[in-house]
């Protein structure tokens, strides 16, 4: 039976196990979750993923260099041992959470099954809607799942408080324009991605221009050639429409074949 397991600390733990108290859950809200994927019990993009667990703990004052090793040695160890508990052979999303407590700092990874092919490009792609946040007063994560859902919609392209794009409920944004890659210039308050600088170099590798946007309204992506969101476990993934624009990819379908290119070597 796949799956059923996940690494706390070092040590394995079936789901369901009673292992964290009310404390401990109070505490993990001061940390941080990611995501990431791995195939044939390898992460993809080792190095990238390590750097960005790593800058991101150091926001929250956390050190934990140590516990991902050299290159993301220990982390790739850790996750390796963590895919064959579960006999996770092919494709997996692993979730690590990193928070702190008063005596360590903790490390949780769980692994569930995906859809095996080094960032697989899926079509005909997605059918997003804009959630504006100015209608809300505030950004609210929650709200925005339940307003995916009550859509159905797999996703949201959010606009923060000054009308401007700031991403999505789970990944980056980015969109086309003749020759040129246009991606959001990287904020604290902006969803931050561990591959982003693999697809900076995708992009470059069949020919186009990456451009860094400070502000991006939606009446850019509207206009735009193509759009595509991007995120360390499922790459890029094509928009086929935004509202009631619909979208004509071969670019970014470009760009998400060199990507997977890169991921099977290792680059």
């Amino acid at each position: 039976m796949k799956g059923g397991y996940f690494l706390f600390n070092g040590q394995f733990h079936k789901e369901g196990d009673p292992v964290f108290t009310l404390a401990d859950l109070s505490q993990r809200a001061l940390g941080f979750n990611e995501f990431f994927r791995a195939e044939h019990n390898e992460i993809l993009f080792p190095l990238a993923i390590s750097k960005h667990l790593i800058a991101t703990a150091e926001t929250i004052g956390l050190e934990i260099s140590g516990m991902i090793g050299h290159e993301g040695r220990l982390l790739q160890k850790a996750v390796s041992r963590l895919l064959n508990k579960n006999k996770l052979y092919l494709a997996a999303r692993i979730g690590i959470q990193v928070y702190p407590s008063e005596e360590k700092i903790n490390i949780l990874l769980t692994a569930e099954e995906m859809e095996r092919g080094y960032y697989p490009l899926k079509e005909p792609g997605l059918l997003l809607s804009l959630y504006d946040t100015q209608t809300t007063g505030t950004f609210s994560f929650q709200t925005g799942l339940r307003l995916a859902g009550e859509q159905n919609k797999p996703d949201l392209i959010i606009l923060d408080g000054s009308g401007f794009t700031c991403g999505s409920l789970f990944c980056s944004i980015a969109y086309i324009e003749k020759d040129q890659v246009f991606f959001m210039k990287e904020r604290s308050d902006r969803k931050r991605c561990a591959i982003r600088e693999e697809v900076f170099k995708s992009a470059k590798e069949v020919g186009l221009v990456p451009t860094e946007k400070e502000n991006v309204t939606p009446e850019m992506l509207l206009e735009a050639d193509e759009v595509f969101l991007f995120d360390a476990c499922s790459g890029i993934q094509k928009v086929l429409g935004l509202e009631d624009r619909r979208y004509f990819s071969p670019k970014t379908k470009l760009i998400a074949e060199k990507l997977s290119e890169r991921a099977k070597k290792g680059k």
